[in-house]
C-alpha cells in the first residue's frame, strides 16, 4: 500500500494562463519541521540558562579573587607588625639590660580565652596553694600576703590580694593622661591564685572591654575593690565573699601585656592609693 503524501499546488492569482505548479511532500515533512522547530527553541533555552549560570559563577570568582588579595595584604601587614613588635620587644629587653631591671617573658603573654562568665567553683582549687611569700607572709616591706594579717576592724581592705611584685603604681593624677592609673598592679605568673582582702558581695563577675576577665567586690561602708586581668573568675555576681576566699586566678586578659593583677580600691566612688592597704 502506497504511503500517503502532502499534494500542494501554486497558482499566479490574476493570471488564469500562468502555469500551476505542484509539489509532492512526504506526509511526515510537517511534523519532522514542528519537531525541529520544538527542539532548536529548548536548545536555546538551556544555551541560554548554562551562560547565565556560568556567568554568575565568574562574577563570584571575580569577587573570590577580590577578597583574596585583600587577606594577603592584611596578612602581609600583619608580618611586618610582627616584625616590628619583635624588635621593639629586643630592644626593650637591651634597655631593661643597660638598667640592670628585668622584663616579662612576652612569649608567655598569651591572652586566655574563655567566656563573660568564665567561672568555676572555688572547691575545685583546694589543692593549689601561694607560692613567692617569706615565712611570715611579708613580700619585702610592700605588704602583707592578706591570709598572713589581720583583719581590718571595720572590714576595709587589707593585705595584697595574691603574691607578686607591685609593677605599676597609683597615679591617677598623671601629667599624661596616657599614664594615669587608678589602682596598682602586681607582676605575678599567670594563674595566680587572687584572694578576696576583705568581706563583701561580688557587685561584678564577668568580662571588660579594658580590664578583661574583672571582679568587683563591695564591702560595705562604702568600700568596694576591683580585681582586673584575670584569667579564670572562681565567683559569680551576688555571691558572698569572705576575707581570704580564693576569688579568681590572675593572667592576661583585657588591654594587657603581660601577666599581672591589676588592684583597685575605692571609698565613696573616689579610688585611693590601696599601697596604704597592703597590711605593711
Amino acid at each position: 500500500m502506497p504511503r500517503p503524501r502532502i499534494n500542494i499546488m501554486i497558482m499566479t492569482q490574476g493570471e488564469p494562463d500562468s502555469p500551476v505548479r505542484s509539489y509532492s511532500l512526504p506526509w511526515y515533512l510537517p511534523r519532522a519541521a514542528i519537531v525541529a522547530g520544538v527542539s532548536v527553541i529548548v536548545l536555546l533555552a538551556v544555551t541560554s540558562a548554562l551562560f547565565l549560570y556560568y556567568y554568575s559563577e565568574s562574577r563570584e570568582v571575580d569577587d573570590l579573587r577580590v577578597q583574596l588579595k585583600s587577606v594577603n595584604a592584611s596578612l602581609e601587614k600583619v608580618d611586618a607588625l610582627q616584625e616590628e613588635l619583635g624588635y621593639h620587644r629586643d630592644f626593650t629587653r637591651r634597655v631593661a639590660g643597660l638598667l640592670g631591671i628585668s622584663v616579662p617573658n612576652f612569649a608567655d603573654s598569651v591572652r586566655t580565652e574563655g567566656p563573660a562568665s568564665s567561672v568555676v567553683s572555688s572547691t575545685d582549687t583546694d589543692s593549689l596553694g601561694i607560692e613567692g611569700a617569706d615565712d611570715d607572709g611579708a613580700f619585702g616591706g610592700v605588704g602583707v600576703l592578706v591570709t598572713a594579717c589581720p583583719p581590718d576592724p571595720n572590714n576595709r581592705p587589707r593585705g595584697m590580694p595574691l603574691s607578686g611584685r607591685v609593677s605599676r603604681g597609683f597615679a591617677p593624677r598623671h601629667s599624661n593622661p596616657s599614664l594615669r592609673h587608678s589602682g596598682i598592679d602586681f607582676a605575678a605568673r599567670e594563674g595566680t591564685l587572687v584572694l578576696a582582702t576583705a568581706d563583701g558581695t561580688v557587685e561584678f563577675a564577668g568580662e571588660h572591654e579594658t580590664y578583661g576577665f574583672l571582679i568587683i567586690i563591695d564591702h560595705g561602708s562604702g568600700f568596694k575593690t576591683t580585681y582586673g586581668h584575670n584569667s579564670l573568675l572562681l565567683m559569680k555576681k551576688g555571691e558572698k565573699v569572705q576575707r581570704g576566699d580564693r576569688i579568681a586566678f590572675s593572667g592576661n586578659t583585657g588591654l594587657s601585656s603581660a601577666p599581672h593583677l591589676h588592684y583597685e580600691i575605692t571609698e565613696n566612688g573616689n579610688s585611693v592609693d590601696p599601697y596604704g592597704f597592703l597590711g605593711r
